[in-house]
């Protein structure tokens, strides 16, 4: 514990100034054994009611070294810095240590000695005894004690094991013959375990379609028809959380009352049966009263907890969605701050890393289901003649809106899916462009992005000739634009395979010049046939003098070696002629439509004027 809380912590200094892993470990080791030094002078020895002992002194431990490295009036013994880390780091805190010693042997000396409740039990249990209403008290106040004690994270039923066997005694007296009855307790009032959590558990499955609550309430589900309940409570957490801590006690306690109430008006006869607490609710109310009362009385109980529960399983679910949304959309700014970047977000450790992971997984599995799209936007050029489209994909099924197309692709080439992803594209694509060509559109041409890291694979051009010979499309038709999603390094096998496509007869573009870190020197490398602007550069044209200079340079630039020049973003007339009066040959964007689908893209040929093609030539 203190060891993995060191290394989530922030030191606030230089990584050397701070705890080492090693002395935080070593110092929570220390701490344990003097506080069960303590203990046991006054109870028993090691087990299962140390395990609070051991969490608490982990997290003292590691939050306590972390504050006293960086005190200076604690860290009084040190080395050279030159001499040996290990050696620095152990004369440095070992005052630190021995201090933490100390605090930790008193505190649990000090609670050590202190009197054990076992005197509250008792006088529980003396005062049910007298009292004409005395099993309503005692079952109130050991649900109460029970609830309260699972609240923090220690087991209720060890504590009442252990102070409160005589609340459990037989009282002929008093209807039902006990103050609680043990097996009434564990049948009707615990259904699911600790909480009455069945009716949790059915509240969430009712609410949630999705997310985290409904993960948990899936795995915990075969448990609860046991009793056993842990998952759940520390699971979602219902363990110190302010949210469920009302239902959690309220449930218990009304069900408690309403089986004592049925026994106490004689509605409802136990047998002299005793059946074990992992008995499934409803088979033990039937074994312990022998009638389908007991049966009857449980399933009114559940409806009674789900009820309970349902407005808090709702606020949790709103929370839950509130802060998925935050950490989806922080996601998605990291990853599209990334880029383009050698830093990989699906290895971070913090919430970041863990959405980017699950929506690559989940990226994975629609990839290879098929459950992606493609959609298709048009470009004309400056007499507003279509000339072709641009072919752009779609995930329908992403877990949250804020996952883009463009956040999809760089999580698929940080998880090594992009290949995978590529060649799928790749086909669908292709057989739009047939399904075009058929419908008498063969002079439109279409564009398909191609990532660096695909480029980098040796059989990436032979792949394209394979898909290429399954269709009737020839090379010409298609526009392979280069994305710069990634850095594009100096390799002999991208070289190799950028060559390649052009002997093929595919025409170059490179995708997003002018922002991008080698754009010019990719000129150089290659053969290109068409360059598409930034959208960082199009977008502000109207209002940006430099953005406008450099939209020329490009161009005069692409006019010297015969390089078509597309600017993408466009959305005004106004822009368009911008665009149009600096040198721009090809346009793209909302001015003329949003990507469209296969079936809009062919009524939207159809509404173009005949000379579609001698455009498109």
């Amino acid at each position: 514990m203190a060891i993995h809380l060191r290394q989530r912590l922030p030191v606030g200094q230089p990584l050397d100034d701070g705890p080492s892993i090693m002395a935080v470990g070593l110092s929570s080791l220390i701490n344990f054994m003097l506080a069960t030094l303590a203990i046991f002078q006054h109870h028993g020895g090691l087990g299962y009611d140390l395990m609070l002992v051991g969490i608490g002194v982990g997290l003292f431990s590691a939050e306590f070294m972390r504050w006293a490295a960086r005190r200076s009036w604690l860290t009084l013994i040190s080395a050279t810095r030159d001499a040996d880390l290990a050696v620095h780091n152990a004369l440095r805190l070992s005052v630190p240590t021995a201090v933490s010693g100390l605090i930790v042997l008193a505190v649990a000396s000090f609670l050590a000695a202190l009197p054990t409740p076992q005197a509250l039990f008792d006088g529980v249990a003396a005062g049910a005894r007298e009292s004409a209403h005395g099993h309503y008290l005692a079952i109130t106040f050991v649900t109460l004690v029970n609830q309260l004690f699972w609240f923090v994270g220690i087991h209720g039923g060890h504590i009442l094991d252990t102070f409160g066997l005589d609340l459990f005694v037989a009282v002929p007296n008093l209807p039902g013959g006990y103050l609680v009855n043990r097996s009434l307790f564990d049948a009707f009032v615990l259904m699911g375990g600790s909480g009455a959590t069945l009716g949790l558990l059915v509240a969430i499955y009712l609410q949630s379609r999705s997310g985290s609550l409904l993960k948990v309430a899936r795995v915990a589900t075969l448990p609860a028809m046991f009793n056993i309940n842990e998952m759940v409570l520390f699971g979602l957490p219902v363990v110190l959380s302010p949210l469920y801590l009302p239902p959690f006690v309220l449930t218990p306690v009304l069900l408690a009352l309403l089986a004592v109430a049925a026994v106490s008006s004689g509605w409802l006869q136990l047998l002299p049966v005793s059946i074990p607490w992992t008995t499934p609710p409803f088979l033990s109310g039937w074994l312990l009263t022998g009638s389908i009362k007991g049966v009857l009385l449980q399933a009114l109980g559940l409806l009674l907890s789900i009820g309970i529960y349902w407005p808090f399983v709702r606020r949790a679910e709103a929370r839950r969605l509130a802060r998925e949304d935050r950490l989806f959309r922080r996601a998605a700014e990291v990853v599209l701050g990334n880029r383009p970047s050698k830093t990989t977000t699906i290895r971070r450790l913090d919430e970041v890393g863990s959405i980017s992971r699950r929506v690559l997984g989940l990226l994975r599995e629609d990839v290879r289901h098929g459950r992606l799209l493609l959609h298709y936007q048009p470009k004309h050029d400056c007499r507003d003649r279509l000339l072709g489209f641009e072919a752009l994909v779609r995930w329908p099924q992403a877990p949250h809106p804020s996952v883009s197309p463009a956040m999809a692709v760089i999580l698929a080439e940080e998880g090594r899916l992009i290949n995978e992803l590529g060649l799928w594209v790749f086909r669908h694509a292709l057989a739009f462009k047939a399904r075009l060509n058929q419908s008498g559109f063969a002079g439109l041409s279409l564009a398909i992005n191609v990532s660096p890291l695909q480029l980098a694979h040796g059989d990436f051009a032979e792949r394209i000739a394979r898909l290429m010979a399954e269709t009737p499309v020839q090379p010409a038709e298609i526009e392979i634009e280069i994305t710069e999603s990634q850095v594009m390094p100096d390799d002999p096998v991208i070289d190799s395979n950028i060559q390649a496509l052009g002997r093929m007869g595919f025409k170059l573009a490179m995708d997003d010049f002018g922002m991008g870190h080698t754009s010019l020197l990719h000129l150089r490398r290659f053969a290109i046939d068409v360059i598409k602007i930034d959208g960082s550069l199009t977008r502000d044209v109207l209002h940006s003098a430099t953005n406008g200079d450099i939209i020329r340079a490009i161009a005069a630039l692409g006019q010297a070696r015969d390089i078509a020049i597309v600017a993408e973003f466009v959305e005004t007339a106004a822009q368009k002629q911008a665009l149009a009066n600096l040198g721009c040959h090809v346009f793209q964007g909302y001015y003329y439509s949003p990507p469209l689908a296969e079936e809009d893209c062919l009524a939207y040929c159809r509404r173009q004027p005949d000379e579609v093609e001698v455009g498109a030539a």
